[in-house]
């Protein structure tokens, strides 16, 4: 199937698409709510669906019953033709660069696209494509003129903490929802990953930890069976993710971590979801205390090891 046979506006949409996937580090596996992507992208799900129709054509996606549109391979792996193969590294640095940038504070309130592209040393295409992905993130909005300003990133401890304490009330309840409908496929698969990285913690990366952390939060939340907890959870795994990203380069447990999860997704597959939402809040408040010791750690070192810091994070996720 070739491109072409999709309109300008859907090809737009569908680079879009990877590079979100790409950014999040999807695995195979993983599956696409056409409803969840439309309201991601503010579009109508008609488009969506010839993206959809367009990968599962390619073999990048297949239609499993009940479950949707599901990877068949990592969005690492995921070649379009058409697409600039060679730029997509360079944009997914420039987006971590960005998310980077925003924990420690170092951009302003409001900027210009050429203000970031001078910074950034990046071209018009490179800062546009970053720029949507950060709009559709809700960290970044649109003002009036050639600006753009700042909106719900989590850059300070009080937003931070907000942030987790708003999960610690929709989370744990997601478990306990009369329309919770467990996806056993979907679970077992997500078990098997943190098997794996416990196996072997040394080859994963705070990348992966991240990407792993997320997709376990949003599949509890897909399982709720609704719409709005799934929504509402992948907003906030898309805030929290610079966040995470230096707490778990400096001093997370791949082990500890991953077996936190792994209990609660074994109490889920035996149906145990009281006792999973309990170990869920109990995962989360822990979570807060490690924030915490991490933002006030990494917030009063000198900005030479800050930079350090960043530049270590950059190198490991390239």
């Amino acid at each position: 199937m070739d491109i072409t046979t999709i309109t300008k506006l859907q090809q737009d949409l569908l680079f879009k698409v990877i590079a979100r996937l790409k950014a999040d580090d999807a695995k195979a596996g993983n599956s696409l709510n056409e409803s969840s992507l439309a309201q991601q992208f503010e579009v109508s799900r008609t488009p969506i669906r010839a993206v959809l129709t367009y990968l599962s054509a390619q073999g990048i996606t297949k239609v499993v019953p009940y479950k949707g549109s599901v990877l068949q391979t990592d969005a690492a792996d995921i070649e379009i033709e058409g697409q600039d193969n060679d730029e997509q590294p360079r944009q997914d640095q420039l987006y971590l660069r960005v998310l980077m940038d925003l924990f420690f504070s170092e951009l302003g309130q409001s900027f210009s696209e050429k203000e970031l592209q001078e910074r950034y040393q990046a071209n018009r295409g490179e800062m546009q494509n970053v720029l949507r992905l950060l709009e559709s993130d809700g960290i970044f909005r649109r003002s009036p003129g050639y600006k753009w300003q700042l909106d719900g990133v989590l850059n300070t401890l009080e937003r931070h903490t907000e942030s987790y304490r708003c999960r610690l009330i929709f989370e744990p309840a997601g478990l306990l929802e009369p329309t919770w409908i467990l996806d056993r496929t979907a679970m077992e698969s997500c078990r098997n990953q943190h098997a794996q990285a416990i196996a072997e913690p040394e080859t994963v990366t705070a990348s992966q930890l991240f990407t792993l952390s997320a997709e376990f939060h949003e599949q509890l939340a897909a399982c709720s069976g609704n719409r709005f907890l799934l929504s509402t959870m992948q907003q906030h795994n898309r805030l929290r993710k610079a966040t995470d990203l230096v707490s778990m380069h400096i001093q997370s447990s791949v082990i500890k971590s991953c077996q936190r999860r792994l209990e609660i997704i074994e109490l889920v597959l035996k149906g145990d979801n009281h006792t999973a939402s309990t170990h869920l809040a109990q995962l989360l408040e822990n979570d807060i205390r490690v924030m915490k010791r991490t933002y006030n750690d990494v917030m009063n070192v000198p900005k030479a090891q800050q930079k350090s810091l960043i530049d270590s994070i950059m190198e490991k996720n390239s």
